[in-house]
């Protein structure tokens, strides 16, 4: 199981940054489970945010998605099966340090991403490999990127996976959809903790974005 408490600050943080209802997603996570479950729970999740989420009472035109690496995935993986249903749309992704191609091998480079980590996220996760070139499970891989939400994309100049995201973003872009893109300097996978002054910056961009998005 993914342990939501991982996140708990940085949705403490956006609620009170933002002024924001967040929803900290507890998805079942691999060996458990393996892919589509989890994608399938968030945009689950999302969805019945979008029809009003209850007793919340929710405006379903004001509902933004976001998360950090796997997370990033997800996120951008939800803004996928949103658009391809074409029910609802979120306002605004927020797509921190993604893996957005599972289908093809890491680039062999030193840092916190090896590719012995990634190799085991795909055999967990994805044991299927004609399931890891999917456009759900690797949003990259998508052959058409048109009409999705408005998107934060954040990157670290040492993480292996700003290759994922950089492309992503150009690719966003290409298909006309607006996207912020922030990269860290001299940073690795986690940014967050590695420069925690610039990340103050950061995070405050992350807040206004999604506050902008949904006010």
């Amino acid at each position: 199981m993914r342990y939501p408490f991982m996140d708990d600050w940085w949705c403490r943080y956006l609620a009170a940054t933002a002024e924001v209802l967040v929803l900290n997603v507890d998805f079942r996570a691999a060996p458990y489970v393996t892919y589509p479950v989890a994608h399938h729970q968030c945009h689950d999740v999302a969805a019945w945010a979008a029809a009003g989420g209850g007793d919340l009472h929710l405006d379903g035109d004001r509902i933004s998605v976001g998360g950090f690496s796997s997370g990033g995935n997800l996120a951008a993986s939800v803004s996928l099966q949103a658009r391809d249903g074409g029910r609802w749309l979120p306002a605004l992704q927020v797509l921190g340090i993604p893996v957005l191609d599972f289908g093809h091998e890491p680039a062999d480079e030193p840092g916190m991403i090896t590719p012995e980590l990634r190799g085991l996220v795909r055999r967990t996760y994805f044991p299927d490999a004609a399931g890891r070139l999917e456009p759900w499970a690797s949003p990259l891989l998508a052959p058409d990127l048109s009409g999705l939400p408005p998107a934060v994309v954040l990157t670290a100049e040492r993480d292996v996976l700003r290759h994922d995201g950089r492309r992503y973003t150009a690719r966003l872009r290409e298909a006309g959809v607006p996207v912020l893109h922030d990269e860290t300097p001299g940073t690795d996978h986690y940014f967050l903790t590695e420069a925690p002054v610039r990340a103050r910056t950061t995070m405050a961009m992350v807040a206004e974005s999604v506050r902008a998005a949904v006010s």
